[in-house]
């Protein structure tokens, strides 16, 4: 074996132990978000090169671009939008963002969101605290502060996707949409939360950029319309993954594919949004929906190509799926397994510290 396979061997043990570790000893509350201009200067000697090699990417430029209006700095530019259009100042917008998360909890009780489906989807329609919240990641990850899973993930689909045709499924503030709409694509922003998609219209009008736009509450999503959709840190808020999935993979045409991840949370008041602490159960709804992996992408993110759902094929498909993540042998290995891979993480955590370049959500 050359040494060349060796090393890719030996990234894709890590990477899948690594990944284990994070599955066993799901993050609860996210907490204050970090100002960049508070942490010392910028070190990517230790980053992942999946991850480095995205930060230095033309995709990363454009993405960057995206987020600035006119010559503003990226910072300005994200508290400028919040600032006019939530009726702030730029201070205010700031304390918004580093604190988003409590406001959030105070949004999710006060439309009893725990405990009715009714709830839930007020207190998506409504939210205004993750126009803070994902303002301010897209800067982080324009700072380097963050992992550029926007950018990982167009690169992935601009290898893999039949086509051009881009919808961005669960799309918050629309910087998905943005940056493939700037990289030649048509894209759409598709969300549940009209606050969401009325901040993302704001910022899209200043900036220029034509996209088009799904209200997921009034709206279907049209068959076979996409050649590529990216699910990033949606599917964990959906509570029947199997049918959105059966409603995305309508949504593709011929060959297309998916970018998802599942962000998974242990429970606690700060996490109540994220339905799930184990991604077996969801990533299986997912494989028999009609998906087949192609590749890892990076923060998570693993590529599907959307295949057949009827004959033989897919039913053996769906059976592997059973036996790999939500049989009972598979639940009793996984249930074992937890108390090692914790302790793992908790070793990894004190010999590393805090590595910012590879913030998660």
């Amino acid at each position: 074996m050359s040494t060349a396979t060796d090393r890719s061997l030996y990234k894709s043990l890590r990477m899948s132990l690594w990944r284990a570790m994070q599955t066993a000893a799901p993050q609860a509350e996210q907490g204050e978000y970090t100002d960049p201009q508070d942490l010392p200067p910028l070190d990517m000697s230790d980053w992942d090169p999946t991850c480095r090699d995205a930060f230095v990417s033309p995709e990363m430029t454009s993405f960057v671009d995206a987020l600035r209006v006119e010559s503003r700095s990226v910072r300005d530019s994200v508290l400028a939008d919040l600032a006019e259009h939530y009726d702030m100042t730029p201070e205010q917008a700031r304390q918004a963002c580093l604190k988003w998360e409590e406001t959030s909890v105070d949004e999710w009780r006060s439309t009893n969101a725990s405990d009715s489906d009714a709830g839930r989807v007020e207190f998506y329609r409504t939210t205004q605290s993750w126009s803070f919240d994902l303002s301010w990641w897209a800067y982080l990850q324009a700072e380097g502060r963050a992992t550029p899973s926007n950018v990982m993930a167009l690169r992935f689909t601009q290898q893999y996707a039949p086509g051009r045709r881009h919808l961005d499924f669960g799309s918050g503030i629309g910087v998905t949409s943005q940056l493939f709409a700037r990289n030649g694509w048509s894209s759409t922003s598709a969300d549940l939360s009209s606050t969401l998609l009325d901040f993302a219209r704001f910022r899209h009008k200043r900036r220029g950029d034509d996209i088009s736009y799904i209200d997921l509450h009034t709206e279907k999503l049209p068959a076979g319309a996409y050649d590529a959709i990216t699910a990033i840190d949606t599917l964990a808020h959906v509570p029947d993954v199997y049918s959105a999935c059966r409603e995305l993979h309508a949504a593709l045409g011929p060959d297309g594919i998916l970018v998802a991840n599942f962000d998974i949370r242990a429970a606690a008041p700060e996490t109540e949004w994220h339905l799930y602490d184990d991604d077996l159960r969801p990533i299986y709804d997912l494989r028999r929906a009609g998906f087949v992996p192609i590749g890892t992408v990076g923060y998570g993110m693993v590529g599907y190509r959307k295949v057949a759902t009827h004959g033989i094929g897919h039913h053996l498909r769906v059976l592997g799926a059973w036996l790999t993540f939500v049989s009972p042998p598979r639940r009793t290995a996984r249930a074992l397994g937890k108390p090692v891979l914790r302790s793992l993480l908790k070793l990894r955590t004190r010999l590393r510290g805090h590595d910012g370049s590879s913030e998660s959500r």
